[in-house]
């Protein structure tokens, strides 16, 4: 990767439990919001936004191209382009990769990039039917398991997985729960201390008008824009030369998830999966998910739905419109290994990393480690020589939650404002994904 790409801003919504407050809003809808604020919080003209890239896991019932849809929703041009990822729960690092990528080649001045979840909402699915059914039973497929939470390889949970590895590596359920306990305990005093407050876009969920956000205003449609290089060099500009009639324009008013006025609604500004009244000894008492094992639902995270994004750039365009970045992007690495092992693939993704910049880890001021597990971010620890206290100081996905296609862009956001609030230096974000795969970006604040 190419340095230099800069974020100009970040925006995630609250993270919901499975059926709670944000349940009501579909994947695309919390994507939108996402987009939406990231790009208010940046400053600049939507119309300038040429390319938005979203990760999403579970996208069976979503409807054609989500990306699209949560661009759509966020109320960008319809020039501008998207498309969607899946890389299980690396898809938001993966687009935030991806689009710096495509800044640094040149190709784009500026994306938003990010990932959307609504786990509330995966459906079911009756694999057969389309054929039909001769004689005996159809089987009903929860397509958040089979898509998100299954190993295809092994054929099973990933959490029996988790557990066996975590056996063989020696994380035992007290390290474990202890871990769990204090991702509780720093997400909760952070949330307390206001620490989100740069992380976190409060969304309005309508009561009554379901599936809806109460805005004060209606975002409008960003003015189109054609590619830069239309009709330059000589080449005609006239296959642009197109006005549809009305009734081929897509009508905001048919698909925004956006209400205004006296609508009842429900202020969501706090991550609800994070246990205030968390304690290690009622966590030691909740049963293994598998008999035997070590992971519970209590050092493990729960089902969740959320989005975040960010705005990303090239330091000319950030210069030429007088917006101050907030961080730059500085490089990337991946790596895959045998697909039960999750626990090992954020360190190996890291070191990588820091072998491909020279950088050693004690250089690393900030560490976000998603918690796919505790055992993960424990292995990843011990793997890089690390104290488990420095890793994720404000929670992490144990407590807030990890609605799996958008926890790699929500870690990536943390780590630039955790890097901010320290005053600089640089910061390094690292996930697993289903199938064995790792990915760590390295983060920089002047």
């Amino acid at each position: 990767m190419k340095p230099g790409t800069v974020i100009l801003a970040t925006a995630r919504t609250p993270f919901g439990r499975l059926g709670g407050a944000l349940a009501s809003l579909s994947a695309t809808s919390l994507g939108g919001d996402a987009i939406r604020n990231a790009v208010a919080r940046a400053g600049i003209d939507p119309a300038d936004v040429e390319h938005v890239i979203m990760g999403e896991v579970i996208q069976a019932g979503v409807g054609q191209a989500p990306a699209r849809q949560a661009a759509f929703k966020a109320g960008l041009a319809k020039t501008t382009t998207a498309e969607t990822v899946n890389k299980v729960c690396a898809s938001g690092m993966l687009a935030v990769v991806s689009a710096a990528r495509a800044i640094g080649d040149g190709d784009i001045r500026v994306a938003v990039a990010g990932g959307m979840e609504s786990m509330s909402n995966a459906p079911y699915l009756l694999p057969g039917a389309r054929t039909g059914y001769r004689y005996g039973n159809g089987t009903l497929v929860d397509a958040m398991i089979h898509d998100g939470l299954w190993d295809y390889y092994f054929d099973e949970a990933m959490a029996a997985q988790g557990a066996r590895v975590a056996a063989e590596l020696g994380i035992t359920r007290a390290v474990q729960d202890e871990f769990a306990y204090q991702s509780h305990k720093r997400a909760f005093e952070a949330h307390e201390a206001g620490k989100f407050s740069s992380e976190i876009a409060p969304i309005h969920v309508a009561t009554k008008a379901k599936g809806k956000i109460v805005v004060d205003a209606l975002p409008q449609p960003a003015r189109d824009r054609v590619p830069a290089f239309a009709g330059v060099n000589g080449s005609s500009g006239s296959v642009w030369d197109h006005v549809p009639p009305q009734n081929m324009v897509a009508d905001p008013a048919q698909y925004s998830p956006y209400v205004t006025g006296d609508v009842p609604f429900v202020l969501v500004d706090r991550d609800e999966p994070v246990r205030r009244d968390a304690s290690l000894e009622a966590m030691t008492k909740l049963k293994p998910i598998d008999a035997g094992g070590t992971i519970t639902a209590g050092n493990a995270p729960g089902v969740n739905d959320g989005a975040a994004a960010l705005v990303l750039a090239s330091p000319e365009y950030a210069r030429s419109v007088g917006a101050e970045p907030l961080a730059e992007i500085i490089d990337h690495a991946g790596v895959a290994w045998d697909p039960p092992y999750l626990a090992l693939v954020p360190a190996m993704a890291a070191q990588k990393l820091l072998d491909k910049t020279g950088l050693r880890a004690s250089d690393i001021a900030v560490w976000e480690i998603n918690e796919a597990f505790a055992a993960v971010a424990l292995t990843a620890a011990a793997r890089l020589g690390l104290d488990p206290t420095v890793i994720n100081v404000q929670g992490g996905a144990v407590a807030l939650g990890h609605p799996i296609g958008a926890s790699g862009a929500r870690i990536v956001a943390a780590v630039v404002h955790q890097l901010r609030a320290r005053g600089g230096g640089y910061g390094i974000a690292a996930i697993c994904s289903g199938g064995g795969q790792g990915d760590a970006v390295l983060i920089k604040v002047a």
